[in-house]
């Protein structure tokens, strides 16, 4: 038999442990490379580290992301909460985790708060291999592009190499199935114990009165609609929606008035279909309902159309029933002393579309407002609001270089559209862009 040496055991023993250290340093390896990496822990995650974005027009968007703060607060987490144009394509290399709650607005298109980040991303592609992210896109299907903006996001975060944590979720008109289970998922992702959404519940109002703004007018009759609640009067801001319900149908309405006003007022054209009926909710808010109806409605922030908080100058420029959400404006305004204050509003016929004119002319006399009535069947010298503005260009530049907000209310074909491409050539790159990031330029349209 032959006997071992003390020294040559402990030399194959070396190599026993150094071939088992070898292959297990390559099996790790060959893990890493099969294996995704897991999410960080909720534990394990900084304050600095997490973002909620959000790009919302009508304030939905924003008002989704603001309600996820209690639950991170909870955590002692205080992520930034932004709308997307206050930041840099490239900051967001700077998070680690993301939620991304975004509004489309019109045709596929960013809404307000979110058109300049937009065009800088276009043009940009960090290296954000290091993000993870979820996006919830909100959107309407009557429109061809459908949740376009939130589609257009997600790809360009792939595109960067970010890493989509989970699915994208697209609701339609604020379909509550969809938010629910966006935020299930999102709370199995992070941990937190998030708030399931919910809506303000709708509450009865009274008609009480209606008022016909255009008789004799060769459009459609529009009203000036006046209600009052069964209780309480609720409080709103300038600019914000009131969404009726109308048996199965909704509508919603900018609201023309203040609650210091004591009633709520809307302004509502009356809809004419092809077959001569009534429109369903425009017909029974302009012609069916008695006075004394009741009216099922929800008030609803709008935070992307409000003032500003300084008294800054301001141009208000609207069409037909547009007038709605800038009245509340122009109102909000007067009360509180702001001087500088320019209405340009366009309708059909000189003779019987002067909308609120009593109301208007008394503000024009007493020196707090510049008025232009654009009228589109004025007899040899037809004109449409933007045609007004364009021949006002260089007022228009003056005002804006002065710091004056701009507020555009009314419909979005057409009328909106044109605001929006006449003020991006006349104005200069560096105004238009100030108007943009200063959030100064802001729209109610649909």
């Amino acid at each position: 038999m032959t006997e071992l040496s003390p020294v040559g055991w402990l030399a194959d023993q070396r190599l026993l442990w150094a071939a088992l250290a070898f292959g297990s340093w390559l099996l790790l390896c060959w893990l890493c490379l099969v294996r995704p990496p897991r999410p960080k822990a909720m534990s394990s995650v900084t304050a600095s580290e997490w973002l909620i974005a959000y790009a919302s027009q009508s304030g939905a968007a924003q008002d989704i992301a603001e309600r996820l703060l209690p639950a991170f607060h909870q955590h002692n987490l205080q992520p930034a909460l932004l709308p997307l144009n206050a930041l840099h394509p490239d900051a967001l290399s700077g998070y680690s985790r993301a939620l991304f709650i975004v509004s489309t607005y019109g045709e596929g298109e960013a809404p307000d708060n979110g058109a300049s980040f937009w065009q800088r991303a276009s043009n940009a592609r960090p290296d954000l291999t290091s993000l993870d992210y979820s996006l919830l896109a909100l959107g309407d299907r009557r429109y061809s592009d459908f949740c376009g903006f939130g589609r257009q996001l997600g790809d360009w975060l792939d595109g960067t190499g970010a890493k989509a944590a989970l699915p994208r979720h697209e609701a339609d008109r604020l379909d509550t199935y969809v938010l629910h289970a966006w935020h299930r998922r999102i709370s199995q992702w992070t941990g937190l114990k998030l708030q399931a959404p919910s809506s303000a519940p709708f509450s009865y109002w009274t008609l009480c009165g209606r008022t016909q703004l255009n008789p004799e007018s060769p459009g459609s009759p529009a009203w000036l609609i006046r209600l009052l609640p069964v209780g309480e009067l609720p409080d709103w801001r300038a600019g914000d929606l009131a969404e009726v319900r109308i048996g199965s149908i909704l509508r919603t309405y900018s609201i023309a008035s203040l609650p210091e006003d004591g009633a709520l007022e809307l302004i509502v054209r009356q809809v004419v279909n092809d077959d001569g009926s009534a429109g369903q909710g425009s017909g029974w808010l302009c012609c069916h309902a008695e006075p004394g109806a009741m009216v099922e409605i929800q008030l609803r922030s709008n935070p992307g159309f409000h003032l500003p908080e300084d008294n800054r100058p301001g141009i208000f420029i609207g069409a037909g029933t547009g007038l709605a959400g800038l009245r509340g404006l122009l109102r909000q305004r007067q009360r509180l002393g702001c001087p500088d204050s320019w209405l340009l509003f366009g309708e059909r016929c000189q003779q019987h579309d002067r909308w609120l004119a009593e109301e208007l002319d008394a503000w024009t006399t007493e020196g707090t407002l510049l008025l232009d009535r654009c009228f589109s069947r004025a007899g040899d010298q037809p004109e449409y609001v933007q045609h007004r503005l364009a021949a006002k260009a260089d007022q228009l530049r003056q005002w804006v270089d002065r710091g004056a907000s701009i507020h555009v209310c009314g419909s979005l074909a057409g009328m909106g559209n044109e605001i929006h491409s006449l003020l991006q050539a006349v104005l200069s790159p560096q105004q238009w862009q100030a108007l943009q990031e200063q959030q100064r330029y802001r729209r109610d349209l649909y």
